[in-house]
């Protein structure tokens, strides 16, 4: 029997579905001279929220969750290619208590034993609940010959994210791609001629203060050697010693201000082919931004 649809419940259909056709994102209310980077205080007082809203998801679930400690603006400036900050040299070397304390993390913080401690089943409903399903993915093609990565859909991390950035599949496909880009770009940059004639400065630099070594790459893996066998304290002081003389010379050199200029826009150049997702990335932060100022402390 077919069934009778009225004029007027067709109408209301279209009137429906044009409206939500038409309503905007809202990401979107960011206007283009607004858009920036974020600061990595800016991103600490993200992600601190983003911890929160985790929590207060998995107790809805009926689950208990303890935050995480999120790294510090200290503690970001760690992996950085060249130590550039001599107050930052002076106060953490090479940054060892940075990793000490993840690895204490990974391995003794309260939600990490409550999982650990589940039965088989209590775990999986747990990790369902935190993390989503496996069975449902998100599935982001990668810039170039990268290839791709996926990740669980549903569950209180992505209803955070959500919350915070308008929407978890889209932040995904955004955040993926374009933190995906600095491998397509990172060989061709260092062959820059600016940033040679940088590095060679700041090599000379380093010699004439009797650390001889041809790049930032070069000194982390000879200090690593050199720190493995020693004492805490006798690394932690020599540490210090040989960052503060890196933090100087590429003061002196200016490599890490070229350096980042550099980066800026061999990023851009790169990104251009994913402009839309390089556009969203940035308004979706700065959305986050405000949504994070939101969130209780």
């Amino acid at each position: 029997m077919r069934r009778k649809y009225s004029a007027t419940f067709t109408l209301t259909v279209l009137f429906l579905l044009a409206g939500c056709a038409d309503e905007p994102r809202p990401w979107e209310d960011i206007s283009g001279s607004r858009v920036r980077d974020l600061t990595n205080e800016e991103v600490v007082e993200i992600e601190r929220a983003e911890q929160k809203l985790i929590k207060t998801c998995m107790r809805g679930k009926g689950f208990p969750y303890w935050e995480f400690p999120v790294p510090s603006v200290d503690e970001r400036k760690s992996g950085n290619y060249v130590i550039e900050s001599v107050r930052w040299a002076e106060m953490h070397g090479y940054g060892r208590e940075f990793e000490e304390r993840g690895e204490k993390i990974r391995t003794s913080h309260r939600t990490v034993i409550y999982q650990n401690k589940l039965p088989k089943e209590g775990r999986v409903s747990y990790t369902q609940a935190l993390d989503g399903d496996y069975r449902e993915r998100m599935t982001v093609k990668l810039p170039g010959h990268l290839g791709k990565v996926e990740t669980p859909r549903g569950g209180c991390t992505n209803e955070a994210r959500a919350e915070l950035y308008g929407d978890a599949t889209i932040w995904y496909t955004a955040r993926r791609t374009v933190e995906s880009a600095l491998p397509l770009y990172v060989q061709a940059l260092k062959q820059d001629e600016r940033f040679t004639k940088a590095l060679r400065r700041w090599a000379d630099c380093m010699t004439r203060a009797g650390r001889s070594f041809d790049s930032p790459d070069d000194l982390r893996q000879k200090r690593a050697a050199a720190v493995e066998e020693m004492p805490d304290t006798e690394a932690d002081a020599f540490d210090r010693k040989l960052a503060v003389t890196e933090a100087t010379c590429a003061v002196e050199s200016s490599l890490g201000k070229v350096l980042r200029d550099l980066e800026t826009d061999y990023r851009a150049s790169t990104l251009e082919p994913y402009s839309e997702e390089w556009s969203t990335y940035r308004k979706m932060r700065l959305h986050a931004l405000r949504q994070a100022q939101g969130v209780p402390s």
